[in-house]
C-alpha cells in the first residue's frame, strides 16, 4: 500500500509529468500554492496526486445547489497508469476524507473530469461511495458524507484480508 503524504518541493517535477500523462497538464512549472496536495508514494516514487480544498464551497456563490454540511472538494486526482486498480486512488480519497473529518468538514465532493475514460472515473468514484448530487451532465458534482467514505474504506480493508 502506498504512503500518502503532503507534497514537497522535490515532488513538483514528477507531479507535472503525472498530471500531463493524465491530460491534466499545468502548461509549465507545477505550483501547489493555495491548494492542499497529497501524493501517493511507493518505493520512494510518486505514483499519485490529489489536489483538494478543505474550505471550499464550490459554486454556492455562483448559484450551484447548496450541498449538505461543511464541504471539502477534490479538485484534481491522477494515478500513474501502471498503478491503477491497485488501491492508490482509493487511498488518496480516504486520506482526503480523513483530513476533511479532522477539519470538521462533513461532506466531500468533486466534479469528475469529462473525456474518453469518464465512465471509468465514475465507476471508481462510485466504488469510493461518491454519487451524483446534481442532474447528470458535464460539470455535474458528485459527493457524499465524509463518514460514508471512511466507512466504505473500513469495509474494503476488512474484505481484503
Amino acid at each position: 500500500m502506498p504512503l500518502i503524504r503532503d507534497i514537497t518541493p522535490a515532488d513538483c517535477s514528477v507531479v507535472e509529468e503525472l498530471l500531463d500523462s493524465n491530460d491534466l497538464g499545468v502548461c509549465g512549472f507545477y505550483n501547489s500554492e493555495g491548494l492542499d496536495v497529497v501524493v501517493a508514494e511507493l518505493h520512494e516514487s510518486v505514483i499519485g496526486i490529489a489536489e483538494f480544498r478543505l474550505d471550499y464551497d464550490f459554486g454556492r456563490d455562483e448559484g450551484r445547489p447548496a450541498h449538505p454540511g461543511e464541504q471539502a472538494w477534490i479538485l484534481t486526482m491522477a494515478v500513474a497508469d501502471a498503478h491503477r486498480r491497485h488501491g492508490v486512488g482509493r487511498a488518496l480519497v480516504t486520506e482526503i476524507a480523513r483530513r476533511a473529518q479532522d477539519a470538521g468538514r462533513t461532506f466531500l465532493a468533486l466534479v469528475p473530469q469529462d473525456g474518453d475514460d469518464a465512465a471509468d472515473r465514475e465507476t471508481f468514484f462510485q466504488a469510493c461511495a461518491l454519487a451524483p448530487i446534481e442532474p447528470d451532465g458535464p460539470g455535474a458534482a458528485w459527493g457524499c458524507p465524509v463518514s460514508e467514505i471512511l466507512t466504505a474504506r473500513g469495509a474494503a480493508s476488512v474484505e481484503g484480508r
